[in-house]
């Protein structure tokens, strides 16, 4: 508990003057003999606001300052006595406790005059002649300390308990472009540290400088700005210690070396060996993406045909290699589009770059966004390094984006975004990352059923459909199939050291009767797996392996109409089974082993509707 009458007291035995204030009622609690001698008045249960001559809010500071750190020391607060004649005080604020704070104050006037009667006596004491010889001595070591401090590579500057320039030495005024007679007597912080390098005012009571002598310690920064007379910051460091005169703290002498120069240039090389890193994790990355494209390279390396379809497909993969067009093809499984969208890259300005090859069936939207835009290291569980998307493998080259039909409704804006803004950001990135790249999509499925069905946004299907492309059923240009025969069979021959073998007439007549469902791929399957299975030169092909189990299993003949009818009743009954869902766990894709898009295009080759498994299924019920 604070007890009044103990501190006055006390306050009786203190040699300096010396006051109790109540800091939140501006009220004179007790005063000693001394405070009354100094200021001809008794102050006690007076106001302290009258005997001050400095503005109330640098009092207010100042208290502020004691609550704060307990104990504060100001030297530019003006006080009146009574009569109201100046007083030049020294002010020592210690915090008590709650609201009340003792200050304690030293006469700098008077101090100045005993300093002054003290030396003069002195000097009379030791004589003239010995007055002579110490100040010769004095006018000497100054002589030394000035030629020291002007040769020195560091900024030094003096100031004093206002802040006031008191010295500055050649260094600091090349550095700072200011002269001597700029500096020195005048208020340092409000010419060279008056705000931060971002425009920030620096009010002088945060000023590191300023604290160093107001609290005795010595202050090291080693990332602030000073400011040149032509208004241009330089960065430094500084070291700011506090001095004494007679015991009394005086000011301070600040060393500063400019450090601009040496910040920037370490800047740029964190910058440049950011990006080495960056670089040298995507050149990592984009390795062992070609690495396995290369390992995963079909056995055949062109589009093959003479057909109407096949020449004015080549004449179209001629007209928009030399663009930068995002080019749409559509197609069976199995018709070649993966092989058109190679051809388009191969025959671009942008072969030299990756064809990037991006799977969209099958695929989370998380996940999708972390293939496609990659991370940065920390930004989910998991995320151990950066790590480069396919749209950054694919920069300056070309983005396949296989199956687009499958890409998730919700990511679709995301995909739109970054085609109209021509950037992205990685996961857990601040920044947008530019690219520059043509997409070629593939779509087994029609986009415009799907836009109509809305599974597929409007504005995304316009930005990938500039430049249709089609690749047609095997069925439809039956002339290329002994054309592809015959690549097919010299590709797996090379491939797998094969004897040789030679197609016949009867072997392509074989070919030429059969519906391949499957397109070129099917096609391509059949002759290696016949080429395998080839004894004595021979080629034996077969068809449609699970139509032979059934014909097996019922000892009947089905013609091509029975087959496709039986698929067709098959499919309706896998749709009523899974509810018409096709992709997914539980769909029937799983349930018939196929991949989502082969079941989306047998389900429009058979023009299959909804209405079809809806009505099997109220069929099974009844």
């Amino acid at each position: 508990m604070f007890d009044d009458s103990n501190i006055s007291a006390a306050l009786a035995h203190f040699a300096l003057p010396t006051i109790l204030l109540d800091a939140e009622g501006d009220q004179i609690v007790s005063c000693n003999a001394q405070a009354l001698s100094l200021f001809g008045a008794d102050l006690a249960g007076q106001k302290l606001r009258p005997f001050l001559m400095s503005q109330t809010p640098e009092m207010a500071v100042f208290l502020e300052a004691v609550m704060h750190f307990g104990r504060y020391i100001e030297t530019t607060l003006d006080f009146m006595r009574a009569d109201e004649s100046p007083l030049h005080l020294q002010t020592y604020g210690t915090h008590l406790e709650g609201r009340h704070i003792m200050l304690t104050f030293l006469d700098l006037d008077a101090q100045e005059r005993r300093t002054y009667l003290a030396d003069q006596d002195a000097h009379q004491r030791a004589g003239l002649m010995q007055w002579q010889k110490i100040y010769g001595f004095f006018r000497e070591m100054e002589s030394q300390n000035h030629l020291i401090l002007e040769a020195a590579g560091e900024g030094i500057y003096g100031i004093n308990a206002q802040g006031k320039a008191t010295f500055v030495n050649r260094a600091a005024q090349e550095m700072l472009g200011w002269s001597v007679d700029d500096l020195i007597g005048r208020e340092l912080h409000s010419i060279i540290h008056h705000k931060h390098r971002n425009g920030d005012h620096f009010p002088a009571y945060e000023c590191p400088i300023y604290d160093s002598f107001r609290r005795d310690k010595t202050v090291r920064i080693n990332d602030d700005t000073f400011w040149r007379k032509d208004g241009k910051p330089i960065l430094v460091e500084y070291v700011s210690t506090p001095i004494y005169d007679h015991g009394v703290l005086a000011g301070a002498v600040v060393i500063f070396r400019d450090v601009t120069e040496r910040t920037e240039n370490e800047k740029k090389l964190r910058h440049a060996l950011k990006q080495v890193q960056d670089l040298r994790v995507q050149l990592e990355q984009e390795n062992d993406y070609l690495l396995t494209e290369i390992r995963n390279v079909r056995s055949h390396a062109g589009i093959v045909g003479e057909s109407a379809a096949i020449l004015n497909l080549n004449a179209q993969i001629d007209l928009v290699a030399d663009t930068k067009t995002n080019v749409l093809i559509t197609g069976g499984p199995g018709t070649g589009k993966s092989l058109a969208v190679s051809a388009i890259h191969e025959a671009s300005s942008r072969r030299k770059r990756p064809l990037v090859r991006v799977n969209c069936s099958d695929i989370s939207p998380h996940e999708l966004e972390i293939e496609l835009f990659g991370y940065r290291r920390g930004s989910f569980r998991g995320a151990a390094r950066d790590t480069a998307g396919k749209l950054a493998l694919a920069n300056n080259g070309t983005l396949h984006l296989d199956d687009v039909s499958d890409i998730p409704k919700e990511f679709q804006a995301k995909l739109i975004a970054v085609i109209q803004g021509c950037a992205f950001r990685r996961l857990g990135d601040t920044v947008d990352t530019p690219v520059d790249l043509t997409i070629i999509s593939t779509s087994s499925r029609d986009l415009d059923t799907e836009v109509r069905a809305n599974r597929f946004r409007h504005d995304l299907f316009f930005a990938l459909n500039v430049f249709p492309l089609r690749c047609d059923a095997l069925k439809d240009r039956r002339e290329d199939i002994p054309l592809l025969a015959k690549h097919f069979l010299e590709a797996s021959l090379s491939r797998l050291r094969l004897p040789t073998t030679r197609l016949t007439k009867a072997n392509i007549g074989a070919l030429l009767a059969y519906d391949w469902p499957g397109n070129v791929r099917e096609l391509e399957n059949v002759i290696e797996r016949a080429a395998i299975l080839a004894q004595g030169g021979k080629l034996r092909f077969e068809f449609n392996a699970s139509a032979s189990k059934t014909l097996a299993f019922d000892g009947n003949i089905l013609t091509g109409t029975d087959l496709r009818q039986l698929e067709r009743d098959n499919l309706i009954r896998c749709l009523c089974r899974s509810l018409g869902k096709v992709s997914g766990q539980g769909g029937a894709a799983k349930l018939l082993g196929l991949p989502p898009t082969t079941v989306y295009s047998k389900i429009k080759s058979h023009a299959i509707s909804e209405g079809d498994w809806v009505n099997g299924m109220l069929g099974n019920a009844s």
